[in-house]
């Protein structure tokens, strides 16, 4: 268990990746949209907030490629790196995705920022119950990390011709099953139920997909070099 945490305290020493910039990035974007909206008379909705998403993705990809080696090296175990990593991934995804809500109902209480900008509640990905504000951001937040950790973990299990091959194995399943949906005439249900579909609802469909690349990305760095 000191192992894990001395995996967390390693992350945590890397403020400006894991707590700075995300927020330099996301508030950035946010005042910039604020300014913009002063001199708009029409509501401004903007999906710039995705900003912080990306930046998620990224850090997935550059983390472990950055401690990975570091950690090897400092007779870390592989699982306790994948642990340590996967418990400093949750608890800040889980504050990421507080402050996000607070910034939320903030928004709602003020008019819009007295501007009429939607930034941080917004139609669909906001409707419900109030707890979707929280749940939402928090299953996106994860989904994005750890889809770029198994990028990184593939790339650091099978080098450069192995995630070539990998991504060329996707696109041929996603030609296959493109070319059966047209054959099959299968559209017409997919875009019904993908309009039936909620924010939460899609959200829960990546809950299995954030396991699925978790287990994965502990298969592959148990097996990875440095």
């Amino acid at each position: 268990m000191n192992r894990v945490a001395n995996v967390m305290k390693m992350h945590s020493r890397d403020k400006w990746s894991w707590f700075i910039i995300p927020w330099v990035v996301m508030l950035s974007v946010f005042i910039i949209n604020l300014v913009i909206s002063v001199f708009i008379d029409d509501p401004m909705y903007t999906g710039a907030i995705a900003s912080v998403y990306v930046y998620m993705f990224i850090a997935g990809i550059v983390t472990l490629a950055q401690t990975f080696p570091f950690a090897l090296g400092m007779s870390v175990s592989r699982t306790d790196y994948f642990l340590g990593t996967s418990a400093m991934i949750i608890l800040t995804s889980v504050g990421f995705a507080v402050l996000m809500f607070l910034l939320g109902l903030t928004e709602g209480w003020t008019g819009a920022w007295g501007s009429d900008l939607h930034f941080f509640h917004l139609p669909y990905l906001s409707d419900g119950p109030v707890i979707n504000q929280f749940l939402v951001p928090l299953v996106i937040l994860l989904f994005m990390r750890y889809l770029g950790i198994v990028i990184a973990a593939t790339h650091k299990r099978t080098g450069r011709s192995g995630l070539f091959i990998a991504s060329g194995i996707l696109l041929l399943v996603f030609t296959v099953l493109g070319f059966l949906a047209t054959y099959l005439n299968w559209y017409p249900a997919i875009f019904d139920w993908m309009v039936e579909q909620s924010a939460v609802d899609y959200t829960l469909w990546m809950l299995p997909l954030i396991v699925i690349f978790a287990v994965v990305s502990y298969l592959l760095l148990r097996r990875a070099t440095i």
